[in-house]
């Protein structure tokens, strides 16, 4: 059941281009499982805000951090103009929240879109603590590689161990990184394909804009993976 507690601001930053990620004191019993997300609420708010200073936001660290971390698009509103250049302050969390968790047990191909990477951070960084965990291909799409947040991340713990976690970043934008040697172009058949031998072996996870994530599920239908299959979560909160 969701609860209602208040965390310290500690940091912030931009880590890559119109990325912001801000980091919360874990307050004293707060729990999660690696993907939830919770709705945050500033105490100050010197900025004008549709929302009225209040946000969705999943978490991005994993749940054996002491902290707790969250990243986001900067878009100019208030309540992020707040957290980038506002007070450090208290922030009110209410959560946790969110069904789309990772069963280790079984492999797994996880699909993110720009900001939709959050959740599967945390998920990717507690299997690693675990230890124990059934193989993870993970398509990462950006239009560049400047907007792909945590990639030197996942870059290195895909050389840790290939074998259970292989990593396949992806750029759309044609004119970016001429220098590029991986993956072009949006999440597709082929490209999936390309990685995993079985659509029907494995559960996907997708998460990011929302005509993404519905492009990326209709793919999947379309290959006959069924609706057990398939767990995906749309970021509504690029505001």
């Amino acid at each position: 059941m969701p609860n209602l507690l208040v965390a310290e601001l500690k940091e912030r930053r931009i880590i890559t281009n119109e990325t912001l990620e801000f980091v919360l004191q874990r307050p004293s019993g707060f729990e999660f499982q690696a993907g939830q997300n919770v709705n945050l609420k500033l105490t100050e708010l010197p900025f004008e805000d549709a929302r009225q200073g209040q946000r969705s936001l999943t978490i991005a660290s994993s749940p054996h951090e002491s902290d707790l971390v969250f990243a986001t698009r900067l878009t100019g509103s208030g309540f992020k103009k707040t957290v980038l250049n506002g007070p450090m302050q208290e922030i009110e969390i209410n959560g946790p929240r969110g069904k789309m968790l990772h069963d280790t047990s079984k492999p797994a191909v996880f699909i993110a879109g720009g900001i939709g990477v959050t959740p599967f951070k945390s998920m990717i960084l507690e299997a690693f603590q675990a230890q124990e965990f059934a193989p993870i291909t993970f398509f990462y799409s950006n239009k560049s590689l400047t907007d792909a947040a945590y990639h030197e991340l996942f870059v290195e713990l895909s050389e840790k161990n290939k074998e259970l976690f292989d990593y396949v970043p992806t750029l759309t934008r044609p004119d970016s990184d001429p220098e590029w040697q991986g993956e072009r172009g949006r999440i597709s058949a082929p490209l999936i394909q390309k990685y995993v031998d079985d659509f029907n072996a494995v559960t996907f996870y997708v998460c990011g804009p929302p005509k993404m994530v519905d492009a990326v599920v209709e793919i999947l239908k379309n290959e006959s993976v069924t609706e057990e299959n398939i767990l995906s979560e749309s970021f509504w909160g690029y505001k």
